[in-house]
């Protein structure tokens, strides 16, 4: 078994897609390496790796903090597969990690703010990975902005009412 490491920028938002009756979340990561050559010119290279999370337990509770940009940390299983690329009119390869453990480790801006209050007022400080130890319930921002504990401790926004307007 291949069991690799990556840490990336999502290149865009995740999806949830179906094959053969079952869903799954995929998104693409991206590496950058910046060197200078022998040259002494410098040279950046991104390298995109697919990834792909089962949801046969359930989507997961992270898939809305899965947006473009965000800096992931995910863990898993890895494969490879050649393809024939008729843009480019060559043969090309790519690679595939099938998601066993993934971790926030920030984004462009943050969701979830980082002080959220109960329905008493008291403080619930929230860390990097959205999460909290506190009970299932809503908690609110400064604002009055209400999110959810769902989950085990994942905050996540609140679910809209139909009558609401979208408020970022």
């Amino acid at each position: 078994m291949l069991q690799c490491t990556l840490i990336g920028n999502l290149g865009g938002n995740a999806e949830v897609k179906v094959a053969d009756g079952r869903e799954f979340v995929t998104f693409r990561v991206a590496h950058n390496e910046s060197y200078t050559d022998s040259q002494g010119t410098k040279v950046d290279r991104t390298q995109w790796i697919d990834c792909t999370m089962n949801c046969s337990n359930g989507r997961p509770a992270v898939l809305p903090y899965l947006t473009a940009g965000t800096l992931v940390c995910v863990q898993g299983t890895m494969t490879t597969r050649v393809y024939s690329s008729e843009k480019d009119r060559c043969w090309k390869a790519g690679v595939t990690i099938h998601v066993q453990k993934l971790e926030l480790l920030g984004g462009a801006t943050d969701v979830i703010p980082k002080r959220l209050f109960d329905a008493n007022g008291v403080q619930v400080d929230v860390n990097k990975y959205y999460h909290v130890d506190a009970p299932a319930g809503i908690l609110r921002d400064a604002k009055g902005r209400e999110y959810e504990v769902v989950n085990g401790g994942w905050v996540t926004l609140k679910q809209q009412q139909a009558n609401e307007p979208e408020v970022y």
